[in-house]
């Protein structure tokens, strides 16, 4: 149901542009800001609940968030990533790494018949870069946004 939390043994993924990710791999902090679209500020930072799609596996999991993300953005960057994170372990790494112990909440916010997988990330703001920060510390995996034999 709508913002329903998550499990925090549960896991979410996020789309991470090309611009964001580091020549190592690595996704930079600046891929988990809120944005300011157009004068309308995020509310929260969109993911998508992977454990909700019932697959059998993550390489499954992550096939689909594919097909997802090929349907809702024009296009899917040659060098983006999709950024996988453990609920309980980022929300845990964030509270305890945040100057103001900071409490995040991951709620489902499915869009319906085009996401219903999709969810965010609630308790920062725009100006809240140190928390956008600890949570890409809390990076657990990181996949090609594309599948690799494209």
């Amino acid at each position: 149901m709508k913002s329903d939390p998550i499990p925090d043994t549960n896991h979410v993924s996020h789309y991470c542009g090309g611009s964001h990710v580091k020549p190592d791999g690595s996704i930079s902090g600046v891929a988990f800001r809120l944005r300011d679209l157009n004068g309308k500020i995020e509310e929260y930072l969109s993911v998508n609940w992977l454990e909700f799609l019932r697959k059998d596996d993550r390489k499954s999991e992550i096939d689909e968030i594919r097909k997802i993300f090929s349907i809702k953005l024009n296009r899917l960057g040659s060098k983006s990533k999709i950024a996988v994170l453990n609920v309980g372990k980022t929300r845990s790494h964030v509270k305890r790494n945040s100057e103001d112990r900071r409490i995040l909440q991951v709620l489902h916010e499915p869009e319906k018949s085009i996401d219903e997988s999709h969810s965010g990330i609630h308790g920062y703001r725009l100006e809240d870069i140190m928390i956008a920060d600890l949570i890409a510390q809390s990076i657990q995996e990181v996949h090609p946004s594309k599948p690799e034999n494209l």
